[in-house]
Protein backbone atom coordinates (compact mmCIF):
# COMPACT_ATOMS: atom_id res chain seq x y z
CA UNK A 1 0.00 0.00 0.00
CA UNK A 2 1.07 2.93 -0.56
CA UNK A 3 1.64 5.87 2.45
CA UNK A 4 2.46 9.81 2.02
CA UNK A 5 6.01 10.31 2.39
CA UNK A 6 7.12 11.23 5.72
CA UNK A 7 8.18 14.77 6.62
CA UNK A 8 11.52 16.20 7.51
CA UNK A 9 12.90 15.97 10.86
CA UNK A 10 11.60 18.78 13.27
CA UNK A 11 10.87 18.76 17.27
CA UNK A 12 7.78 17.50 18.54
CA UNK A 13 5.73 17.32 21.57
CA UNK A 14 3.74 14.18 22.35
CA UNK A 15 1.03 15.11 24.83
CA UNK A 16 -1.22 12.42 26.69
CA UNK A 17 -4.08 13.66 28.61
CA UNK A 18 -6.43 10.93 30.90
CA UNK A 19 -8.88 11.63 33.33
CA UNK A 20 -12.70 11.81 33.95
CA UNK A 21 -14.31 13.13 31.19
CA UNK A 22 -16.29 16.76 31.87
CA UNK A 23 -17.18 19.96 29.77
CA UNK A 24 -14.07 22.26 29.55
CA UNK A 25 -11.46 19.90 29.50
CA UNK A 26 -10.14 20.55 25.62
CA UNK A 27 -10.99 24.03 26.00
CA UNK A 28 -8.58 24.54 29.17
CA UNK A 29 -6.05 22.25 27.48
CA UNK A 30 -5.53 23.80 24.18
CA UNK A 31 -5.73 27.62 25.97
CA UNK A 32 -2.88 26.31 28.14
CA UNK A 33 -1.38 25.42 24.85
CA UNK A 34 -2.41 28.79 22.93
CA UNK A 35 0.44 31.28 24.15
CA UNK A 36 3.48 29.22 22.55
CA UNK A 37 5.02 29.14 19.02
CA UNK A 38 3.25 25.12 18.71
CA UNK A 39 1.02 23.99 15.90
CA UNK A 40 -1.19 20.80 16.34
CA UNK A 41 0.45 17.83 14.07
CA UNK A 42 -1.92 14.88 14.98
CA UNK A 43 -4.77 14.57 18.01
CA UNK A 44 -6.92 11.71 18.51
CA UNK A 45 -9.41 11.32 21.63
CA UNK A 46 -11.63 9.03 23.08
CA UNK A 47 -13.92 8.68 26.25
CA UNK A 48 -14.55 5.13 27.15
CA UNK A 49 -17.18 4.51 30.63
CA UNK A 50 -16.50 8.70 31.10
CA UNK A 51 -12.66 8.52 30.88
CA UNK A 52 -11.16 10.68 28.63
CA UNK A 53 -7.91 10.06 26.79
CA UNK A 54 -6.25 12.68 24.36
CA UNK A 55 -2.96 12.39 22.83
CA UNK A 56 -1.93 15.32 20.95
CA UNK A 57 1.25 15.81 18.91
CA UNK A 58 2.58 19.38 18.38
CA UNK A 59 5.18 20.74 16.48
CA UNK A 60 7.54 22.80 18.90
CA UNK A 61 10.73 24.96 19.61
CA UNK A 62 12.88 22.77 21.83
CA UNK A 63 13.93 26.22 23.45
CA UNK A 64 9.83 26.38 24.62
CA UNK A 65 9.70 22.50 25.98
CA UNK A 66 10.36 23.30 29.68
CA UNK A 67 7.67 26.20 29.80
CA UNK A 68 5.23 23.91 28.14
CA UNK A 69 5.66 21.37 30.40
CA UNK A 70 5.42 23.40 33.33
CA UNK A 71 2.51 25.46 32.28
CA UNK A 72 0.79 22.03 31.04
CA UNK A 73 1.43 20.78 34.79
CA UNK A 74 -0.30 23.46 36.01
CA UNK A 75 -2.80 23.04 33.48
CA UNK A 76 -3.53 19.24 35.13
CA UNK A 77 -3.66 20.29 38.65
CA UNK A 78 -6.46 22.76 37.47
CA UNK A 79 -8.73 20.17 35.82
CA UNK A 80 -7.65 16.96 37.82
CA UNK A 81 -6.49 14.93 35.23
CA UNK A 82 -3.06 13.25 34.44
CA UNK A 83 -0.86 14.81 31.19
CA UNK A 84 2.46 12.78 30.38
CA UNK A 85 4.87 14.54 27.47
CA UNK A 86 7.46 13.32 25.43
CA UNK A 87 9.37 15.19 23.72
CA UNK A 88 12.04 14.93 20.77
CA UNK A 89 14.02 15.50 17.26
CA UNK A 90 12.67 12.70 14.60
CA UNK A 91 10.91 12.42 11.60
CA UNK A 92 7.39 12.23 11.55
CA UNK A 93 5.48 8.80 10.22
CA UNK A 94 3.90 9.23 6.95
CA UNK A 95 0.28 8.62 6.68
CA UNK A 96 -1.37 5.52 5.56
CA UNK A 97 -3.63 6.08 2.66
CA UNK A 98 -5.73 3.03 1.23
CA UNK A 99 -7.08 1.91 4.32
CA UNK A 100 -9.71 -0.47 4.87
CA UNK A 101 -12.35 -0.87 7.71
CA UNK A 102 -13.07 -4.72 9.56
CA UNK A 103 -16.29 -4.30 11.41
CA UNK A 104 -16.94 -7.26 13.82
CA UNK A 105 -20.22 -7.16 15.43
CA UNK A 106 -21.57 -9.60 17.93
CA UNK A 107 -24.13 -10.12 20.66
CA UNK A 108 -21.57 -10.12 23.50
CA UNK A 109 -17.94 -9.21 21.48
CA UNK A 110 -15.78 -11.92 23.28
CA UNK A 111 -11.89 -10.95 23.61
CA UNK A 112 -10.84 -13.95 21.54
CA UNK A 113 -13.21 -12.34 18.30
CA UNK A 114 -11.18 -9.56 18.53
CA UNK A 115 -7.56 -11.38 19.15
CA UNK A 116 -8.32 -13.75 16.20
CA UNK A 117 -9.24 -11.27 13.74
CA UNK A 118 -6.30 -9.07 14.93
CA UNK A 119 -4.20 -11.75 14.13
CA UNK A 120 -5.26 -12.26 10.53
CA UNK A 121 -4.71 -8.60 10.17
CA UNK A 122 -1.00 -9.39 10.77
CA UNK A 123 -0.65 -12.30 9.12
CA UNK A 124 -1.38 -10.40 6.07
CA UNK A 125 0.95 -7.80 6.59
CA UNK A 126 -1.18 -5.04 7.37
CA UNK A 127 -1.27 -2.58 10.01
CA UNK A 128 -4.07 -1.63 12.49
CA UNK A 129 -3.94 2.31 12.82
CA UNK A 130 -7.57 2.26 15.18
CA UNK A 131 -10.64 0.41 16.63
CA UNK A 132 -13.75 2.24 17.50
CA UNK A 133 -16.60 1.28 18.48
CA UNK A 134 -20.06 2.06 16.80
CA UNK A 135 -22.94 0.71 18.08
CA UNK A 136 -23.86 -1.08 21.83
CA UNK A 137 -26.48 -3.16 20.63
CA UNK A 138 -24.59 -5.68 18.93
CA UNK A 139 -21.36 -4.45 20.43
CA UNK A 140 -20.15 -3.59 16.56
CA UNK A 141 -16.30 -2.34 16.43
CA UNK A 142 -14.61 -0.92 13.31
CA UNK A 143 -10.68 -1.55 12.85
CA UNK A 144 -9.11 0.62 10.30
CA UNK A 145 -6.04 -1.32 8.67
CA UNK A 146 -3.27 -0.02 6.36
CA UNK A 147 -1.05 -2.31 4.30
CA UNK A 148 -3.12 -4.89 2.74
CA UNK A 149 -5.38 -5.00 -0.14
CA UNK A 150 -9.27 -5.51 0.67
CA UNK A 151 -9.14 -8.86 -1.71
CA UNK A 152 -6.59 -10.23 0.30
CA UNK A 153 -8.09 -9.30 4.05
CA UNK A 154 -11.03 -10.65 2.45
CA UNK A 155 -10.13 -14.17 1.64
CA UNK A 156 -7.96 -14.05 4.93
CA UNK A 157 -10.97 -13.27 7.08
CA UNK A 158 -13.30 -16.02 5.15
CA UNK A 159 -11.43 -18.31 6.90
CA UNK A 160 -12.56 -17.70 10.46
CA UNK A 161 -15.76 -18.79 11.68
CA UNK A 162 -17.75 -18.12 14.93
CA UNK A 163 -19.42 -20.41 17.59
CA UNK A 164 -21.86 -17.31 18.05
CA UNK A 165 -23.31 -14.37 16.07
CA UNK A 166 -20.40 -13.02 15.75
CA UNK A 167 -19.92 -10.88 12.15
CA UNK A 168 -16.97 -10.10 10.09
CA UNK A 169 -17.63 -7.12 7.08
CA UNK A 170 -14.86 -5.43 4.96
CA UNK A 171 -15.63 -2.04 3.17
CA UNK A 172 -12.95 0.75 1.98
CA UNK A 173 -12.07 3.91 3.91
Amino acid sequence: MTQNTAQAEQFTGLILLTGVDKPGIAAAFFETLAPFAVHIIDIEQLVINNRLILTVLIGASPAHQGAIEEDLNVCASNLDVDIATVFGKGELSAIAENLLVVEISAAKLRPQAAAVVSKVITDCGANIQSFNRTSADPVSIQIVVSGVTKSALDSALAEISFEDSTTISVGEK
